[in-house]
């Protein structure tokens, strides 16, 4: 086996590489202890796969994170099922594409320890070869517990967050079914742009799914209205009457009827109730799940 070169010394403004067998013992000594204790600090471990004979070697980091008694040698089949068994394929498909095609793998998994203990590591390896051939794989092996399950906490917790917006819109603006083919929206508060998607959509989706005739608009928890919030409560009217739905107003109070009185509103073809009360039994005079005549 051709060996490669050993690095010509080199002096630049950070350092310099040395021929190895000019060290002495005590600096091997040395660098072999600082080596250990930066490995111990960062939770790094270093492995190497001999591809012709399948010896595994790690560091004493990668032993002490696979959590191993003294005196336990380590071989391929047994490093593969330190993985926990639902990273097993993915492992061993980075692992063998490195071996065949020199393809380096970094990868974030979970093992188990040899004390059973589950904990996320970071598995990196690139290929070493000769004559075209891939004859070695140096890795690193990193502990990545702590930082792994912070980052999962804080993805649970947005999406946590997340839930709870979508919660808090639809309440805000709940879709009720008073009656067969009768539906309810009453809004609070002001719409913006995407909270007046957000409730077009939902709204629409149901008079699908359930064949309403009849949307009620109930506006007795809008007190006030600008121009753009006008304009989306117009534009839900507009999309419910385009699905064959015919739309009931209540609730209108006069600063909102002045808005959409500027804004030149037709509302011609849509029922005007006082409340919600007066609105449900103009809804339930129509037979249940006719369409409306226009």
């Amino acid at each position: 086996m051709n060996q490669p070169p050993h690095p010509a010394r080199r002096e630049d403004s950070i350092g310099r590489d040395v021929d190895p067998s000019t060290l002495s013992d005590d600096t091997i000594r040395r660098t072999v202890i600082l080596l250990q204790q930066t490995q111990a600090l960062a939770k790094v471990g270093g492995w190497e796969l001999d591809c012709r004979s399948n010896q595994l070697f790690w560091t004493e980091e990668t032993y002490r994170i696979h959590e191993t008694p003294p005196g336990f040698a380590p071989e391929l089949d047994t490093a593969i099922n330190f993985y926990a068994p639902e990273w097993v394929p993915a492992i061993s498909k980075a692992v063998e594409r490195c071996a065949g095609a020199g393809e380096p793998f970094d990868l974030e998994l979970e093992i188990v320890t040899y004390t059973k203990r589950k904990l996320w590591v970071r598995a990196a390896g690139h290929a070493h070869m000769e004559d075209g051939k891939v004859v070695r794989i140096f890795g690193a092996f990193q502990d990545i517990d702590d930082q792994k399950k912070r980052e999962l906490e804080l993805q649970e917790k947005l999406a946590i967050i997340e839930q709870q917006r979508s919660t808090i819109h639809s309440m805000s603006a709940p879709i009720i079914q008073v009656w067969d083919g009768v539906l309810a929206l009453p809004v609070v508060g002001q719409l913006d742009e995407a909270r007046a998607a957000d409730i077009t959509e939902r709204l629409l989706e149901r008079v699908v799914s359930l064949a309403a005739s009849q949307v009620i608009l109930d506006l007795t928890g809008v007190e006030a209205v600008d121009d753009a919030t006008a304009d989306h409560l117009l534009r839900i009217i507009r999309a419910t009457t385009l699905l064959g739905a015919q739309s009931i107003i209540t609730g209108v109070r006069p600063a909102v009827a002045q808005t959409l009185v500027a804004l030149g509103a037709d509302l011609t073809k849509t029922t005007v109730r006082s409340n919600l009360r007066e609105a449900i039994k103009a809804a339930m005079k129509s037979p249940s799940g006719e369409r409306p005549r226009r």
